[in-house]
């Protein structure tokens, strides 16, 4: 018995000496995060590498995130309508889109709705946005076409709640947070104009010239419009909002495109980030900060986003974009048309450390034809 008691003694000092001399394991080379996993969690001290070059120590490097929502609004010219797709149905098969059944949750055509009183779009919807209207209490899309139409449309009952035709090539439209409308239009020289419908009225109440105007967004952070036409992007707000509204634009305001680049096209959001947004000129992609008034073509992603005539662009908040492009599969019926889809997303490298890439999809369309596209959110700035 005094042997064994004996025995356990030995084993307890001795144990006890090794954790007098032990600790935790320690890492030869602190500076490295090698041998830390990509996160899948949410915890905010798990960290990974990424390829970008601001990467923190507490960045996740994630890849798609079917989590969120990934719906967007495309302009269709063969339908002359508006099409919601999901991409986030397609499971994780980009060319699923072209699969109505699968990948459209909604759509809207002109020549099926009963309150279409005017000869509608033309040739197709120019731009259309969801959004939610104070004068109508619901959830609509604003839409317009280069051949005059401007239309609100239920979004619910898929039928038309307002109309109107002015003469001046919109491209763009925006819904002001009192349900007005800002319409951006590019007929030869272009202008900016304002509908008070808050007030009732049905006619156009002030217009600015505004060069080959094709952009308009409202910034809430501000309270303000930020402007796109030919040579770059301006800021203005509607002064005394009603029948008596006038745009005014700020003098010196935003940016011009370098290098004698014009054609301004497209204006968006980039999702996850306010007060930046994508703008598109002939040849070029740019984000434009409201912060510094700046358009820069040199961020991070820019080799793998940047496209000649670039129609349309949308982005969400996992760095997934959506492009519409010119001719982009070679069998667009006008020149201005995108015969097809470009998806660009953020996935995962394979290996133990694993970092972020761009993988370029392009979704040929052998029944549709696009022209802008936005993200699908009734946020101003998702």
């Amino acid at each position: 018995m005094k042997k064994r008691i004996l025995a356990l003694f030995l084993l307890v000092v001795l144990a006890l000496s090794l954790v007098a001399c032990g600790g935790d394991p320690v890492n030869p080379d602190p500076g490295s995060d090698s041998n830390v996993p990509v996160s899948s969690g949410n915890t905010d001290a798990e960290s990974s590498d990424s390829n970008t070059s601001d990467q923190g120590e507490d960045t996740k490097v994630e890849g798609y995130d079917a989590s969120i929502e990934h719906k967007f609004l495309a302009c269709d010219i063969t339908s002359h309508g508006i099409v919601v797709f999901d991409l986030n149905k397609c499971e994780g098969d980009w060319q699923n889109l072209t699969n109505d059944s699968m990948s459209v949750v909604w759509e809207w055509i002109p020549e099926q709705d009963p309150n279409l009183k005017t000869a509608g779009p033309g040739l197709g919807i120019d731009s259309a946005k969801y959004r939610y209207s104070p004068i109508y209490e619901k959830d609509v899309i604003i839409a317009c076409s280069s051949n005059g139409w401007v239309g609100i449309i239920d979004y619910e009952a898929k039928t038309l709640l307002w109309e109107t035709v002015i003469h001046s090539g919109p491209h763009s439209v925006e819904m002001l947070p009192n349900g007005d409308l800002m319409v951006a239009s590019s007929y030869d020289p272009g202008e900016l104009v304002y509908f008070a419908l808050s007030a009732d009225i049905n006619e156009p109440v002030h217009s600015i010239p505004s060069i080959y105007c094709h952009g308009v967004s409202w910034d809430p952070e501000n309270e303000c419009l930020w402007v796109l036409e030919d040579n770059g992007v301006y800021q203005a707000y509607v002064q005394n909002p009603g029948e008596n509204g006038k745009i005014v634009r700020i003098s010196g305001s935003g940016d011009i495109f370098d290098k004698n680049e014009t054609a301004g096209h497209a204006l968006a959001p980039v999702a996850g980030q306010p007060g930046t947004y994508w703008v598109s000129s002939g040849s070029q992609l740019w984000q434009f900060s409201v912060e510094d008034e700046d358009l820069i073509n040199k961020f991070s992603r820019y080799n793998d986003l940047t496209q000649v005539s670039i129609k349309g662009i949308c982005s969400f908040s996992d760095g997934t974009v959506v492009q519409s492009v010119a001719g982009l599969c070679g069998s667009s019926t006008q020149q201005w048309s995108s015969d097809g889809l470009r998806i660009i997303t953020r996935e995962l490298t394979p290996g133990k450390v694993q970092t972020l890439k761009d993988v370029v999809t392009v979704v040929p369309f052998n029944h549709r034809e696009f022209y802008k596209i936005q993200a699908f959110t009734k946020e101003y700035q998702p």
